[in-house]
């Protein structure tokens, strides 16, 4: 039979243990749940706020869309527009050239200044060349035109010269003579043998061809 004394000290341990070790354990496992808990319901509210902010965005992302998609469309009715502006200025420009070069004689641009039919050229200034500039023909134009371009490109007498070229009804007429260009005044409209009386009397001033000019016109 067990001795009363070891059946109280087993007793009197064990309640220790208890006392011990049940508090600790419960501790544990409310903590446990708290803890689950905390987790659920953050995870909860974190997936709730997560959709109400994808709610939110998506009227914010089709708006966006929208705006891209027509910055997108202007900027490729720009491209389109340049690209039209551009081939019109390009057709412009040709038709440009088209009507200045016949006014312009093919000639070759005078390396030195001595070569020009204006004498002393390089020690005059803009405006006394231009002065010189009444009497030349086409080609001496062209000449002076085409020399100044290359060298100084003063535009005072760029300007003049431009002004003062013509497109003549009669191809290379300042290499033809006299007899050549009679040859082809027939068929000419009076309006354009009266430019070339008017030319012929400001430049090379040949008598007969004046004078058959004014025959054709009566």
């Amino acid at each position: 039979m067990p001795n009363m004394n070891d059946t109280m000290e087993r007793v009197a341990s064990r309640a220790v243990e208890m006392s011990v070790y049940l508090p600790l354990g419960a501790y544990a496992r409310v903590r446990d749940e708290i803890v689950d808990l905390n987790r659920a319901s953050v995870r909860k509210l974190y997936e709730d706020l997560v959709d109400r902010g994808q709610n939110r965005m998506q009227p914010i992302e089709r708006v966006v869309k929208r705006r891209a998609e027509a910055a997108e469309d202007e900027a490729r009715d720009a491209v389109v527009q340049t690209r039209k502006t551009a081939k019109k200025a390009a057709r412009k420009g040709s038709t440009a050239a088209t009507q200045v070069a016949p006014k312009m004689p093919r000639v070759g641009a005078p390396r030195k200044a001595s070569e020009l039919p204006i004498k002393s050229y390089a020690s005059l200034n803009a405006d006394e060349i231009v002065s010189h500039l009444k009497g030349l023909t086409q080609t001496d134009l062209a000449r002076v035109y085409k020399y100044e371009k290359a060298h100084e490109e003063r535009s005072t007498i760029l300007d003049a010269i431009d002004s003062r070229l013509v497109a003549l009804p009669i191809a290379t007429y300042d290499s033809l003579t006299v007899d050549e260009v009679i040859g082809r005044l027939d068929g000419l409209s009076p309006q354009e043998l009266r430019a070339l009386r008017r030319y012929e009397s400001e430049t090379k001033m040949r008598t007969t061809i004046i004078e058959k000019i004014e025959s054709l016109l009566g």
